[in-house]
């Protein structure tokens, strides 16, 4: 078939897109994504490959000035595609994807990456998220599939929106890869080579809990240092912080990597961080990329006791979960494994083998499926 996706997004770091038309493209499927680019930023060559519509976009600009603006662009080039499936990459595409599809008499999927309404940076402006909860609502029946990240977000869009089938859950995790040998994070930052080292990797997002995290490094030995690996809103507040604690010499901060190239700087840690604060369902019921990409590096994971997070960590024994919304409980447990050699030796062992069971490889089986039923 002839599959059109649409996402808001900065393409060369949305691991799940990329995987997502790959698998699709293996299947014999024709796949093209209309995307926006952030500024000039050229694609990785990863992306040369894939058929890629870019749509110009200026961050500097209000979202309610530029989603207008995608929509209509959008809509414009998914239609010229006369694609037989449009595969909509969260609700901010939703609009354009189902307006090609109708005019093309064609299929909608709805991949919804998060519960998008209720995202943290939502919670206290209810007049937007009623807008977007109105939005949902109406398209969402329109979609001949619907796709999410969890189990409980999955059980959560169909009780919502009185779905006649749940969701298919394919998960956020990694294609299989063995862990190798790194000292990229020592090397960049500066640190010895023994210095135990704690790794977040992701977005610095509105309440996330990283100024928790940041915070619980006043809870561990002097000697370790923490990296955060990403960017976002809050990353300049997130310094603040890190400054008036007193911290900046051992928490540190990294501009995010390509997907290609984070798995060699992931291994390159001793633990990682995938404490998510529950401001919001989204955030409460999120089950991130980073807690497979640990296991894949062979990390012990420290999860925040959130319902998705704590249950993996318990079924793949792969790591610790500790308090999201207290520091010392966090710094407790951070340190617990940073000072304990045979312990994370254990947990990393864990992490090994659950890898194995949980990757793309397997988890893309139910995308397949999905589309051989369309």
């Amino acid at each position: 078939m002839k599959i059109c996706m649409v996402v808001f997004t900065d393409l060369p770091y949305d691991f799940r897109v990329y995987r997502e038309v790959c698998t699709l493209q293996k299947s014999g499927h024709d796949v093209t994504v209309v995307s926006t680019r952030f500024g000039d930023e050229s694609l990785p060559p990863a992306w040369q490959d894939i058929d890629v519509r870019l749509i110009d976009i200026d961050r500097t600009q209000s979202l309610r000035v530029l989603y207008p603006r995608f929509w209509q662009q959008a809509t414009k080039l998914a239609s010229q595609e006369r694609a037989d499936v449009y595969h909509a990459h969260d609700l901010d595409a939703l609009w354009p994807a189902c307006r090609a599809a109708r005019r093309n008499d064609a299929a909608l999927v709805y991949d919804s990456h998060e519960l998008f309404c209720e995202q943290s940076s939502l919670v206290h402006r209810p007049a937007i998220a009623f807008s977007w909860r109105l939005i949902e609502g109406r398209l969402i029946k329109r979609a001949h599939r619907v796709i999410t990240v969890a189990p409980s977000i999955s059980t959560q869009l169909q009780q919502t929106y009185n779905l006649d089938q749940a969701p298919v859950v394919l998960r956020n995790v990694p294609p299989y890869r063995k862990p190798v040998a790194s000292s990229y994070l020592r090397q960049r930052l500066g640190i010895p080579t023994a210095a135990p080292l704690a790794l977040y990797q992701g977005g610095f997002l509105t309440n996330n809990g990283l100024a928790e995290q940041i915070t619980a490094m006043q809870h561990v030995d002097e000697a370790a240092h923490l990296a955060l690996l990403g960017s976002g809103p809050t990353e300049q507040e997130l310094r603040d912080l890190t400054s008036r604690l007193g911290l900046q010499d051992r928490v540190h901060f990294l501009p995010r990597v390509p997907f290609q190239a984070l798995h060699e700087v992931t291994c390159s840690a001793d633990i990682g961080l995938c404490i998510i604060k529950p401001a919001g369902r989204s955030f409460a019921w999120s089950m991130p990329n980073k807690l497979f990409e640990y296991m894949m590096a062979g990390l012990p994971v420290v999860g925040g006791d959130t319902p998705e997070i704590r249950r993996v960590i318990e079924e793949t024994e792969a790591g610790i979960v500790v308090d999201p919304l207290h520091p010392e409980a966090m710094g407790a447990g951070i340190n617990q494994l940073l000072t304990d050699p045979e312990r994370r030796d254990e947990l990393a062992a864990a992490a090994l083998f659950a890898a194995r069971q949980n990757c793309w490889e397997i988890e893309s089986q139910g995308l397949v499926e999905l589309y051989a039923q369309l």
